[in-house]
């Protein structure tokens, strides 16, 4: 009965494979963040090459919260717009790991990833920025390369997914003999 919260496959050898849902929970967690920070990193540097600065995005994805005036809030600004980047990548990256399984090839995780990252830059650029935050919507309209190149890094990171999965997963491979072993040795215990 405990182990009912695990996902299980029967592989054609016959080993059961099974996944528990915190396995899915703590690699969208990894992966989202990683991506997050290969965004933001990016970002961050690109804005310091390019003379903007490089707490300019944070500062612009604190504008979500100060608006306009989270270029002069400081700190503030730049804590906040950091953990509003990380906290959006987390959830997009648990959402991602519910539909990735360990099995998912790394190829096809990385498109699916990238896929997910041009369509929350879709979203972004076109739904989200221009009504919820005009501050950064007049920031990345000077940079959207590199914003486009940002997403498509998140994308990377949540293309790891299933690597995390796997290492997050409490493998049990049962040959149908170990399988059997336990079954006898339950109804024996019952019996007792």
């Amino acid at each position: 009965m405990g182990e009912q919260p695990y996902r299980t496959r029967v592989e054609a050898n016959g080993s059961v494979r099974r996944t528990s849902p915190g396995a899915k929970f703590a690699a969208g967690i990894v992966a989202g963040m990683i991506g997050g920070i290969l965004m933001i990193g990016f970002m961050m540097g690109y804005a310091q090459v390019m003379g903007a600065g490089m707490m300019t995005p944070l500062k612009a994805l604190g504008a979500f919260v100060y608006g306009v005036e989270a270029f002069v809030v400081g700190s503030d600004a730049i804590l906040v717009g950091a953990l509003l980047q990380l906290g959006f990548s987390i959830v997009l990256g648990i959402l991602f790991a519910l539909f990735i399984s360990r099995g998912t090839s790394t190829l096809a995780a990385l498109c699916a990833g990238v896929v997910v990252g041009i369509v929350v830059w879709v979203a972004m650029d076109l739904y989200v920025l221009p009504y919820q935050n005009p501050t950064m919507a007049a920031r990345v309209a000077l940079m959207p390369l590199a914003y486009f190149g940002a997403h498509l890094l998140y994308g990377l990171g949540l293309g790891m997914t299933p690597a995390f999965v796997r290492t997050f997963s409490k493998e049990r491979r049962l040959d149908k003999e170990s399988h059997d072993h336990r079954s006898a040795h339950a109804a024996q215990t019952q019996s007792i």
